[in-house]
């Protein structure tokens, strides 16, 4: 599971809920333009406890901007937990769509993100200290760390505190795409906090080894700008790299305490009544938090949040007078994922498996309507071969069964509520333990649910029904996928959803987040590798390439480009299409291009045995016009100089090697290099300062030692050559067909031998470029 203490994907909060945004509109947010920053400070304090001024404390708490602002950042706090756990099941539809979307979002960290830091971060020893080296202009921090030990939560709270202690502007940097960080990567703000995580090695990447040693003119830089860089890398990797770094760049920080950890979140979650206090001194609590990772504390503070809300746990008698005792046993109780207290209900005498799979259906479908549970538990009986006829009263109705699995019925929403705090996981996992034989009925099943459209009862299952479903299936999907490190409920909902637009975006967003999570991202990144080499499987292609072309791939060049160049040689139209987007997307970034053009011209090399995915990844730069132009002065945008400092130039070598891969395309792939043809000669027509260097790159794409292939490349150009502008043929433009016609006897004379190869001047005309 991930960390609550950090390592979750770069978001944008300040649009989270339109709740939200309506708040903030409102006369009492235009009248304090620092609420939510206020209303963190007041949740924060050295352990998250309230720090209202004794003498005003009366009146602030009667306060209702006090309470509205409490109230906000509450809600901040849960939405923060459950993506920490990447587990949705307490959001509204709204709020989960949103929240998903926003994970994927790279940009600035907002302020109302920083504040909901400060007001949850439980700072370690050492924290201190490495908060206040880290306002030196010119600072690097390096935090060692796991994934999943809140190295990222770490590293967002000292940004935090920079950004209010300093003003300065914070956020996340991309480590571009090849194993040594360039500079030019750096931006030229002033007075910034970045924050650069080092990419996992693998076996066709690894950070460059002298990666330490670098930061001595990262530093430099930064001290110029006023600006600092937090690292983020494991201890095994800063051992390979970390060689001949400045001294002291890694601060002596120590593991984060349990016991704080769930004080501080406790306290900015929970409701004012809640006594954080006796919980936390409760030794069975403390048992359960001692040495524990910051995701375990996290659940723990969920399964306590869940057992005060809950009525049905406050048994009351003369040993607990106000059902403390029994709301204690049931977080213990919860951690050990219920297992005595569910053999017990699976095995009581009478028990019906129409039973067991309601409370199974139940446990999933979080929050869907009682109607839809009760209706897939009747397809899920099908598929075990256990019909059941929910027609007439012959079976037991939503009232008995909602009776029979121990849960309540929310009258007013007609769902289902489990008092136990993580009853519905708990399921989950007893079924996977207790029924083998059954697994993969159910993952049919479970990825076939969102698809549904109706429940065949008066209740509609709306589209927004669907989405949230999807999501929560999804999600549920990646976590087992990851803690079991088996791939096959992934698969099935990938392979289920393909053919529904709403669906397969949410699909690709859920996979697209838990890359990002460095938690689940390694295992992820695994399985987008072997799915990019699926080719019997195109949906798992199509689905990695669009992640590839996400957010993934703008952190994970590398990474995201030897995966595309596997998925780009299917042949499959959709998998093609896609490819050509990414790499579009990809391109779009100028501090990939030198990196992805590299890999392409690779691909297209003659003997390449990658030919047709760099063919394809040709293709959609070569066909790819500049913006700004009139239809008639279009320009390849890859003939554009780059104005970017350290921006990159395709040599005329790279394009010819790769114009001669796009010349031989199959007729599968014809409307591609027609299309490219017609884009550049357009160009050199409309564009005469480009007719050199046009030419000269198309020339040299057919000149090759064999001659069989050299002709056979001749013959394909000159063919789109003429059918860019044919002769004779109605309202002939007379300049392209003298254009095609020079082309054409360069050509001719390039293959005679008969003087010296054509060269033309590259500077010059790149500058007229």
């Amino acid at each position: 599971m991930p960390a609550p203490q950090g390592d979750l994907a770069d978001r944008r909060w300040g649009e989270r809920d339109p709740a939200g945004q309506q708040e903030r509109e409102s006369p009492e947010a235009r009248q304090d333009e620092g609420e939510s920053a206020v209303c963190a400070e007041t949740a924060h304090g050295d352990s998250g406890s309230d720090v209202v001024p004794s003498r005003e404390a009366a009146g602030a708490e009667d306060d209702p901007a006090i309470q509205h602002m409490r109230g906000v950042l509450r809600a901040a706090v849960a939405e923060l937990r459950q993506e920490a756990l990447f587990n949705f099941g307490e959001m509204n539809a709204v709020k989960l769509t949103a929240i998903l979307g926003q994970l994927l979002e790279h940009s600035e960290l907002p302020r109302r993100y920083l504040d909901t830091v400060r007001a949850v971060f439980a700072p370690p020893d050492g924290y201190e200290e490495a908060s206040k080296t880290l306002e030196n202009p010119g600072a690097v921090l390096v935090l060692l760390r796991e994934p999943g030990a809140g190295r990222t939560f770490t590293a967002h709270a000292l940004l935090a505190d920079l950004q209010l202690r300093t003003g300065a502007k914070v956020g996340p940097l991309s480590f571009g795409t090849s194993g040594r960080f360039p500079l030019h990567r750096l931006p030229r703000e002033e007075n910034a906090g970045y924050l650069l995580e080092l990419p996992s090695d693998e076996d066709t990447f690894e950070v460059s080894a002298d990666f330490g040693a670098s930061l001595f003119e990262i530093q430099r830089n930064l001290l110029n700008r006023s600006s600092r860089l937090i690292v983020l890398t494991t201890p095994e990797q800063w051992q390979r790299v970390g060689g001949d770094a400045p001294a002291d760049v890694v601060p002596p920080l120590r593991r984060p305490d349990g016991r704080a950890v769930a004080e501080a979140w406790l306290k900015a979650e929970a409701p004012q009544d809640l006594d954080v206090s006796r919980w936390l001194a409760d030794q069975r609590i403390a048992n359960l938090l001692e040495g524990q990772s910051p995701s375990d504390v996290l659940e723990t503070v969920g399964h306590i949040l869940k057992a005060e809300r809950s009525t049905s746990l406050a048994d009351v008698s003369d040993s607990d007078p106000d059902g403390f005792h029994a709301k204690v046993l049931s977080v213990v109780q919860a951690r050990t994922a219920w297992r005595t207290q569910l053999l017990e209900w699976h095995s009581k005498k009478g028990r019906t498996s129409f039973q067991r799979n309601f409370l199974l259906v139940a446990s999933l479908l979080r929050n869907a309507s009682v109607a839809h549970v009760y209706a897939q538990t009747a397809a899920l009986c099908r598929l075990f071969g256990q019909p059941v006829s929910l027609q007439g009263q012959e079976e037991p109705g939503v009232v008995e069964m909602v009776s029979e699995i121990d849960a309540d019925l929310d009258p007013t929403n007609d769902t289902i509520e489990f008092a136990r705090p993580g009853w519905d996981d708990a399921v989950l996992s007893y079924f996977w333990i207790d029924r083998p034989p059954a697994r993969k009925t159910f993952l049919s099943w479970m990825a076939e649910a969102p698809t549904t459209k109706t429940t065949d009862f008066l209740e509609t299952f709306t589209p927004e029904e669907r989405l949230v479903l999807a999501n929560r299936v999804g999600a549920f999907a990646v976590r087992w996928a990851t803690h079991h490190r088996k791939p096959d409920p992934l698969e099935q909902i990938i392979s289920a959803w393909q053919k529904d637009r709403n669906l397969w975006s949410a699909a690709t967003d859920l996979i697209s987040a838990a890359a990002l999570h460095p938690t689940m991202g390694r295992f992820v990144h695994e399985l987008l590798l072997r799915w990019s080499k699926a080719s019997n499987t195109p949906e798992l292609q199509k689905l990695t390439v669009e992640v590839c072309a996400g957010e993934f791939g703008r952190r994970n060049t590398a990474k995201a480009l030897l995966r595309l160049g596997y998925a780009a040689g299917s042949m499959e139209s959709e998998v093609q299409k896609a490819v050509g987007a990414a790499v579009r997307t990809i391109w779009s970034d100028p501090s990939a291009r030198k990196s992805l053009f590299a890999s392409i011209t690779k691909w297209c090399a003659p003997n390449s045995d990658r030919m047709a995915s760099g063919r394809r990844s040709f293709a959609a730069l070569a066909t790819l016009a500049s913006q700004g132009y009139e239809p008639k002065d279009r320009v390849p945008s890859l003939l554009l100089r780059d104005k970017e400092e350290g921006g990159f130039q395709p040599s005329y070598e790279d394009l010819s090697i790769c114009w001669g891969a796009l010349l031989l395309s199959t007729e599968a792939d014809e409307e591609a290099p027609t299309e490219a043809v017609n884009l550049w000669m357009d160009a050199a027509h409309g564009n005469p300062s480009l007719q050199h260097l046009i030419f000269g790159v198309l020339r040299g794409a057919v000149s090759t030692e064999d001659s069989a292939l050299g002709r056979r490349l001749r013959h394909r150009l000159r063919d789109l050559l003429y059918a860019w502008q044919p002769s004779p043929a109605p309202s002939v433009d007379a300049d392209r067909v003298r254009l095609r016609h020079e082309l054409v006897d360069l050509l001719d004379h390039d293959r005679s031998r008969s003087v010296a190869k054509y060269h033309p001047r590259a500077s010059h005309r790149w500058d007229e470029a």
